[in-house]
């Protein structure tokens, strides 16, 4: 069919590799395919670390642990079409949405504090791991906290950040300005700077339960040796979790980063549902849905799902090369 113009009711006709030529020339299939890069990297920092953090918090709390690990699972027994449908009227663009209704009422100074303690939390770790010349991923937390930082303090831009102001006025009506509340509801899924967001964010309320889970009981096979080891060398909370639970944990961070990675490039329907590839949110697969289903073109959609489906094999053997170097780990009592 890729290499066809192919024809639903008959007489297709051979055209060679003209599909796939046309399709690399296409400028909206790469725009999708910048759009799914995108929605990947959201998807990567908002849905596969935060289930690991929740699992780590969850594994010190002194007591209702069973409580809390069923309010996290809830959510991951709706349907995903239901979840989305009910944040989609959560993001109604008006003041009676529920988002806007409790944002609105949010001062700019929650925004920007909430931001510099991301920063100063991913700082941290970036500073234990240089310390112990872990260069990379040093860098990579300190990278990560400044985005982080500027992507909670740029919720507060409209407050902050008036348009069309003189430097001088904004400079007198800075510090005001951090105790008033938003002037309008954000247009969150109209918004091509909200929209990608917007459709991950269910993704991470529906999805971190079960993943929380899987670590936790990865947590359990942790010897208690290992946490009075570290005690004795002096390791803080910090050290524990970057020396300690994700080295153990490594094998299976990388199994659920293949997993979530390639989900990522596919979950088009969590799209469809929320904003149909408005306000520059279409993604590669959601592109190809069109391509087929709406226009009826079958070769070049194919196509461009044979590229598509390439890109993914070549990431995952490059990941299973990396895991088959890996080497797994039980613990057991005598």
């Amino acid at each position: 069919m890729a290499f066809m113009d192919y024809n639903i009711m008959g007489n297709s006709k051979f055209t060679g590799l003209d599909n796939f030529g046309n399709v690399l020339f296409d400028v909206e299939w790469w725009q999708s395919l910048y759009n799914s890069m995108r929605y990947c990297f959201l998807v990567i920092s908002l849905t596969f670390l935060p289930p690991v953090i929740l699992a780590i918090l969850l594994q010190e709390v002194p007591s209702g642990k069973i409580l809390f690990r069923t309010i996290f699972y809830l959510p991951a027994v709706i349907t995903g079409l239901v979840t989305m449908l009910l944040w989609k009227m959560f993001y109604a663009p008006s003041e009676a949405g529920a988002l806007n209704c409790v944002l609105m009422m949010v001062p700019a100074v929650v925004y920007v504090a909430f931001g510099l303690v991301l920063l100063v939390v991913c700082v941290q770790f970036g500073r234990r791991l240089l310390f112990h010349d872990a260069f990379k991923p040093g860098v990579a937390f300190i990278i990560a906290g400044f985005v982080l930082c500027y992507s909670s303090i740029s919720l507060a831009s409209p407050i902050l950040f008036p348009s069309g102001e003189h430097m001088i006025h904004w400079a007198i009506m800075f510090v005001p300005r951090l105790f008033n509340t938003l002037p309008e509801p954000y247009q969150w899924l109209s918004n091509s700077n909200t929209a990608m967001i917007a459709c991950v964010i269910p993704m991470v309320w529906a999805g971190m339960g079960p993943g929380c889970l899987i670590y936790l009981a990865a947590l359990k096979g942790i010897p208690d040796d290992f946490y009075e080891a570290a005690d004795l060398d002096g390791a803080g909370f910090i050290d524990k979790i970057l020396f300690v639970v994700f080295p153990i944990l490594k094998p299976l961070i990388i199994i659920n980063f293949i997993g979530v990675f390639i989900g990522a490039w596919m979950s088009s329907a969590n799209i469809l549902a929320m904003t149909a590839g408005g306000a520059n949110t279409e993604v590669a697969g959601l592109r190809i849905f069109y391509e087929a289903f709406t226009y009826l073109n079958m070769g070049p959609a194919t196509a461009m799902a044979w590229l598509l489906g390439f890109m993914m094999i070549g990431f995952t053997v490059y990941q299973l090369r990396i895991l088959s170097r890996l080497e797994f780990k039980t613990t057991g009592k005598k």
